[in-house]
């Protein structure tokens, strides 16, 4: 049997225990399965505020990488203008994924700010 087959067979046997691992989750003895991410996430607001601040947290080391990336590329041009064009290039890509970030996080305020207004208008 090759290395791949036996990957693919352990990932399949993985993939069919997965709903046994789900009906041994343990609750806290009412039956009911407690919330994974805490009880902080009881809406669907609240678990997308916690996805977001997850998505900047990691984005914010990625963006500080890409900008020492950026200038290893800027040093090690040497003055050719083609490699000083691709770490532009990367500096610039490495702001536009930063101000998605930022906008991601106003985006939700805005949605969240919206959807709680027509709640309360409505009530």
């Amino acid at each position: 049997m090759t290395l791949l087959r036996r990957f693919e067979t352990y990932l399949f046997m993985l993939l069919l225990a997965i709903p046994a691992f789900s009906f041994g989750a343990s609750g806290d003895g009412s039956g009911k399965i407690s919330n994974p991410l805490g009880d902080k996430n009881s809406n669907i607001f609240e678990f997308i505020e916690t996805v977001i601040d997850a998505a900047i947290k990691l984005g914010a080391v990625l963006a500080v990488l890409a900008i020492i990336y950026a200038g290893f590329l800027f040093v090690t041009a040497q003055g050719d203008e083609t490699k000083i064009e691709t770490a532009k290039k990367v500096l610039l890509y490495t702001a536009i994924g930063i101000a998605i970030l930022l906008g991601a996080r106003v985006i939700t305020e805005i949605i969240k700010g919206t959807v709680t207004g027509v709640e309360k208008a409505a009530k």
